[in-house]
C-alpha cells in the first residue's frame, strides 16, 4: 500500500500560506480522464493511499482503485491545487471488487489526509453513508438504504454553510448539518479496505481557491574538480569541512544538521559530510548508527528523503555534501557482493535523478578496516582493482560526480587508485602532495564517552591541523569530533548539529572553538567567496 509523506504533506501545505490571503474565484472542472495514458496515474491527481491509475472499461477510460489495502485503511486521492469551501461535487462510480468493501465515494473540505468529509456507497452493504474524518477517526453522520448491484451509479453533493445534501442517481437523498471541518479543503475520491472501484466524470463547482503547482526543483550547482582545485557552480572555492557522520540517523537528527547550516556558514563552514550506512557511533554502541540500506542493498525510502533535504538545503547556501555509501561497520549487513553493488548503483542512480550535483561521494569509508571490514569486497587483496570496481558501478550511471574510496589509515591499503576523482585520506595521514585531497575523518580529540570536552592540548592539535590544510590549497579538512558524530555518548544528547560551546566542562559541551577558528582565518561564507566577518574572536575562555 502506498501513502504520502508527511514531508509531501508539509510541502503541500507550505506552499499555501494564509489561505484567505488567496484570491478566490468561480470554478468549474470536470475530469473524465480520456486524455491520461492507461496503466498510468491520472495526471494532476496526488495519491495519499491505495493503488490509482487509469484503465479501460469498456471503451471508457476511468480511474480504478486497484489496491486490497488493510481493512482499516482509506484509500485515498486529491487534486492538490483546488481547494473549495462551498462546493457542489459529482462523479460516477462502479463497485468492481472486494469482499471486506465495495463502492466508493467523493472525499471534500479535506485538510489533509486525516481530515475531510466523505459521502460514499457501498453496494455491499446496500447503503449510501455520510461521515466526517477527523484526526484519522469516522463517525457516521447519516445513512440511508441503496440497492446493491455492479452498475455505475451517479453520487452528487451540495454543501453549503453548514448544510450537506447528498443524492445517489438523483433519487436517494440524504441531508444533514454539521459545522465539525469549516473553511476551504481539497476534493477526492475515496474508498475503503480492499474495494477495488472504477471513478469517471469528476466534477466540481464553486467558489475555489486554486494554487499555482510548485516549481520543479531543478539540478542544484555542480561540484567538481579541476586541476586539484574544487568548483562549484563554475566557480572556484575553498571548502572547510564537519564530518557529521550520523547526520542521516532520524528525521529529527537531519533536522537538527539542517538547522545550523546557516550558523555553519556564518563562521565559514561550507563542506558537511554524512554517511548513508552509520559510521561509528561511539559511546554506549559504537554500532548504533543507522544503515540507509535494505539487506539487498535497496536505499530506503526515509533515507533518500533525508539525504535529498540535506543536499539541497545545503545547496541553497552555496554549500557541498560528502555522501558516504558504504561503511565496515555496516557492510556485514549486506547479503553479498551483489548487494554493495546495488547499493553503490542505488545511490549514483539517486543522485543522478534528483539532480543532486553539489556532491561528492566517499564510495567506501575506511576501506580494508582491520576489524570491522567484513566483505572481502572491501578489504585486501587486490586493493586497486576492487576500489576500481566499486568506481565503475557508480560512475556507470552517474559520470559527472566525483567520486573516492577512503582507506583505513593504518592497514597498508592505498589511498590512491587508478580511477579515483577524489584522493581521501584520514586520521593523521600525511598531506599527499598530488590530487584533490580531503581527510574526511582527522584525528578526533575528544572521546565518544565524555564528548564535547577539549583541553589546551587538544584544541592546539586541532589548529595546528587546520593551519596545515590552509596552507595547502589541494587539500581539504573536515573537523571530526564525537560531539558531532556520536550517537548518545556521555553528554546523552549527540549527536550535535549545533556548535555548542567551547569544550571548556561538562556545561560547556561544544566545538565552538573550531567554527570561530574557520571564521577568523578564512572568513564567513557568502557564495561563492569567504568574506571578512564583523566578528572575531578575543580569546577562549580560560581553562
Amino acid at each position: 500500500m502506498r501513502r504520502l509523506s508527511i514531508v509531501a504533506w508539509i510541502g503541500l501545505l507550505a506552499c499555501l500560506g494564509p489561505l484567505r490571503a488567496q484570491e478566490v474565484t468561480r470554478v468549474s472542472k470536470a475530469f473524465d480522464f480520456e486524455s491520461d495514458a492507461v496503466a498510468a496515474p491520472a495526471v494532476g491527481f496526488l495519491t495519499a493511499v491505495g493503488g490509482w491509475s487509469v484503465t479501460m472499461d469498456g471503451t471508457n477510460r476511468v480511474l480504478a482503485q486497484t489496491e486490497q489495502s488493510a481493512d482499516s485503511a482509506f484509500n485515498l486521492i486529491f487534486r492538490p491545487e483546488l481547494l473549495f469551501e462551498d462546493v457542489e461535487l459529482s462523479v460516477r462510480l462502479k463497485g468492481v471488487k472486494g469482499v471486506v468493501d465495495q463502492g466508493g465515494g467523493l472525499v471534500w473540505r479535506a485538510k489533509n489526509a486525516q481530515t475531510y468529509y466523505v459521502a460514499r456507497y457501498n453496494p455491499l452493504e446496500d447503503s449510501f453513508r455520510l461521515y466526517k474524518v477527523i484526526d484519522g477517526k469516522r463517525s457516521q453522520l447519516g445513512s440511508v438504504k441503496a440497492p446493491a448491484d455492479d452498475r455505475w451509479h451517479t453520487l452528487q453533493i451540495t454543501m453549503k454553510g453548514q448544510q450537506i445534501v447528498c443524492l445517489l442517481d438523483d433519487q436517494i437523498r440524504l441531508e444533514v448539518e454539521d459545522a465539525s471541518i469549516r473553511g476551504f479543503g481539497r476534493i477526492g475520491l475515496w474508498s475503503k479496505a480492499d474495494a477495488q472501484s472504477y471513478f469517471d466524470d469528476l466534477k466540481a463547482s464553486g467558489e475555489a481557491i486554486v494554487l499555482k503547482p510548485a516549481e520543479p526543483r531543478g539540478e542544484t550547482k555542480r561540484f567538481e574538480i579541476r586541476e586539484n582545485r574544487p568548483y562549484l557552480g563554475g566557480h572556484e572555492i575553498d571548502l572547510w569541512g564537519i564530518r557529521c557522520g550520523n547526520a542521516f540517523y532520524s528525521d529529527a537528527v537531519t533536522e537538527r544538521y539542517i538547522r545550523n547550516f546557516d550558523n555553519m556558514n556564518a563562521h565559514g563552514i561550507n563542506l558537511v559530510g554524512a554517511y548513508i550506512q552509520g559510521v561509528n557511533a561511539g559511546f554506549p554502541d559504537g554500532n548504533a548508527g543507522l544503515n540507509g540500506f535494505s539487506r539487498h542493498g535497496k536505499l530506503l525510502p526515509e533515507v533518500a528523503r533525508r539525504i535529498e533535504s540535506f543536499v539541497r538545503e545545503a545547496d541553497d547556501r552555496g554549500m557541498v555534501v560528502m555522501i558516504g555509501v558504504i561503511a565496515p561497520r555496516k557492510d556485514q549487513d549486506f547479503h553479498d557482493d551483489k548487494a554493495i553493488q546495488t547499493a553503490i548503483e542505488e545511490t549514483a542512480r539517486f543522485l543522478k535523478e534528483k539532480g543532486l550535483r553539489n556532491v561528492f561521494v566517499n564510495l567506501c569509508d575506511e576501506f580494508n578496516h582491520p576489524l570491522t571490514a567484513d566483505k572481502l569486497l572491501i578489504r585486501e587483496p587486490d586493493g586497486p582493482q576492487k576500489k576500481d570496481q566499486l568506481t565503475a558501478w557508480f560512475k556507470a550511471i552517474a559520470s559527472d560526480i566525483p567520486v573516492g574510496v577512503g582507506p583505513h589509515w593504518k592497514s597498508g591499503t592505498s589511498d590512491e587508485y587508478p580511477t579515483m576523482d577524489v584522493r581521501i585520506i584520514q586520521k593523521g595521514m600525511a598531506i599527499p602532495k598530488e590530487g584533490f585531497v580531503v581527510n574526511v575523518e582527522p584525528i578526533r580529540e575528544d572521546y565518544y564517552n565524555n564528548d564535547g570536552l577539549f583541553n589546551k592540548t587538544n584544541i592546539d592539535a586541532v589548529y595546528a591541523n587546520c593551519r596545515n590544510y590552509l596552507d595547502a590549497p589541494h587539500a581539504v579538512f573536515m573537523f571530526h569530533s564525537g560531539f558531532v558524530q556520536g550517537i548518545t555518548n556521555f553528554s546523552g544528547t549527540a549527536p550535535h548539529g549545533e556548535m555548542g560551546g567551547y569544550g571548556t566542562g561538562p556545561n560547556d559541551r561544544g566545538i565552538r572553538f573550531y567554527y570561530e577558528w574557520v571564521r577568523d582565518n578564512v572568513g564567513k561564507w557568502k557564495y561563492p567567496h569567504h568574506v571578512p566577518a564583523t566578528e572575531f574572536s578575543l580569546g577562549i575562555p580560560p581553562r
